[in-house]
């Protein structure tokens, strides 16, 4: 199993960092991935939120991640059908603390046999850092 997490604290609110990383399109400018929403959220959920189900595409390889759950406590998403990786959880927890907000990003997967644990936690842990330190970035410059 491999778990990976990565922690921030970001000059914005979570209703600013929810809607942000919510907004599937652009989260190209936080990873080195594209994304493509497929299936909108389900009724009465934050735009983009849960049930919103995305195409991923990062390094030639396209798999899809849905949204299970969204507010301004945090978002939880899964991949599915266990493609790349199997169990997949991606969960970013925000916590107010003045007009700041710690961040904390962690993913838990399994590996297929054909990649090393130690390989994929690296690859994750540079992605969960990037994504958070670019995000950071963009507030903390304004």
């Amino acid at each position: 199993m491999v778990n990976v997490f990565y922690q921030k604290n970001i000059a914005a609110t979570p209703q600013e960092l929810c809607a942000t990383l919510l907004d599937h399109p652009n989260l190209s400018d936080f990873f080195n991935a594209s994304f493509k929403v497929l299936k909108a959220e389900n009724d009465n959920e934050v735009s983009g939120g849960k049930g919103c189900v995305r195409e991923v595409t990062i390094l030639g390889v396209r798999f899809k991640e849905e949204i299970v759950h969204a507010d301004t406590n945090g978002i939880e998403y899964r991949v599915v059908d266990d493609f790349p990786v199997k169990a997949h959880r991606g969960v970013i927890a925000f916590k107010a603390q003045g007009s700041r907000t710690t961040v904390s990003y962690r993913i838990t997967c399994r590996t297929p046999w054909y990649i090393p644990n130690w390989l994929l936690a690296r690859l994750l842990q540079n992605d969960v850092a990037q994504c958070l330190n670019k995000l950071g970035a963009r507030f903390d410059s304004r």
